[in-house]
């Protein structure tokens, strides 16, 4: 049986990125997935990374400092992964032309003809060119940040403690990170309610050059390093709460028919944008991803709900019980709900997270687990 400091259980970006700055701190690292690295919704993503505007809040400004460092690691994790040309952003309906313009962010903008003479294949467009923004290869990344990590495909079902020490077939493990995104949690987390966001990505190859990443209801991105272009878009969102994720979205009976016509709307919604010429579809990808009804990605030790509830019923009167009193399921973490930023969030909370575990840095409380914990039980449920 072989023994390690850390299992994380979950190998898409979430995963995989805190497997790296585990094993970069001199720690053992297991992973384990049903399905492999990138295996599920990560390597299923369009991997788009994209500033988001807007007049600045604590939201946004988590996402652009995450995507300034995700940025800056991906370029010298892997360059030849990335292709960093800036994004094009059309305004629709949740972000228009007010929210487009009036930010912190720099942008230039680029009004129809400026586009004409760009590409000819653009269509009468307009909008706001942000140069902070980037596509990658996600499976390729991944598979990279598990460099000196051993991974095991493995479909955890229970996790068993003893004497110290996680066990899981010829695992056994001191802690654990749960990385698992849509899929049924391994403990119990009242807290988090988890709410998938169906997704689809093709990959395309056609003969225009598309200069940067366009984005409007869909995205579309630049020509990558091997000629192919990908486009993507987030669909549907599921809010109940019962509904558990057991396999990736192209096993799924819920999504297992209709690809052509999803693909035909996407191709549709593409040219819209910009012409495409000599366009074939090379592949289709399907993934959910994973959110709570905030949009903030979560992050920390597990707060054992019940446990502290009985050993402080007075929270539910509005009692400050301190983080540090609070009854945690022993050396157990998470790092979850990334929902459509997986690759801009993933290394960024990874070394938080990793930062917080291995030498005690505090965690921003808007991802923290305790914000959410809080929340719930003030609410007086169990």
């Amino acid at each position: 049986m072989k023994i390690y400091d850390f299992l994380i259980i979950g190998a898409g970006s979430a995963g995989c990125s805190a497997a790296y700055f585990l094993h970069k701190d001199g720690k053992s690292v297991a992973l384990v997935d049903r399905e492999g690295i990138a295996g599920g919704a990560s390597g299923a993503a369009g991997a788009f990374l994209s500033p988001l505007p807007g007049q600045k809040n604590i939201y946004n400004s988590l996402v652009n400092n995450a995507l300034d460092f995700s940025l800056d690691f991906y370029q010298e994790l892997l360059p030849q992964a990335v292709d960093k040309k800036g994004v094009l952003r059309v305004a629709n309906d949740n972000f228009d032309e007010d929210k487009l313009s009036q930010n912190s962010i720099k942008y230039d903008y680029f009004d129809t003809k400026q586009l004409h003479d760009i590409s000819k294949n653009f269509r009468d467009i307009e909008g706001y060119f942000y140069e902070n923004a980037a596509v990658i290869e996600p499976i390729q990344i991944c598979n990279k940040l598990t460099d000196g990590c051993d991974f095991y495909k493995i479909d955890v079902e229970k996790l068993i403690f003893e004497n110290g020490f996680y066990m899981l077939e010829n695992i056994k493990a001191k802690n654990v990170i749960l990385a698992q995104g849509v899929s049924s949690s391994l403990v119990e987390i009242p807290y988090m309610k988890i709410a998938p966001i169906f997704g689809l990505r093709i990959d395309v190859k056609t003969t225009t050059k598309v200069p940067f990443n366009v984005h409007k209801s869909i995205s579309i991105s630049t020509n990558k390093q091997d000629g192919t272009l990908s486009i993507g878009a987030t669909h549907e969102r599921h809010d109940n709460e019962k509904m558990e994720c057991l396999t990736t979205c192209d096993k799924c009976s819920f999504y297992v028919k209709g690809d052509e016509a999803q693909i035909k709307t996407l191709l549709k919604q593409a040219d819209e944008l910009i012409k495409l010429d000599d366009l074939e579809v090379l592949k289709s990808y399907k993934g959910a991803r994973a959110t709570i009804k905030s949009y903030f990605p979560v992050i920390g030790k597990v707060v054992d709900y019940k446990s502290t509830l009985k050993k402080y019923p007075s929270i539910k009167n509005g009692t400050k019980i301190p983080p540090e009193d609070l009854d945690y399921f022993q050396n157990l973490y998470l790092i979850n709900a990334l929902g459509s930023r997986g690759f801009v969030f993933g290394p960024y909370l990874a070394k938080i997270l990793t930062q917080n575990i291995l030498h005690n840095k505090p965690i921003p409380q808007e991802i923290s687990t305790g914000k959410l914990f809080y929340k719930m039980a003030r609410k007086g449920k169990l």
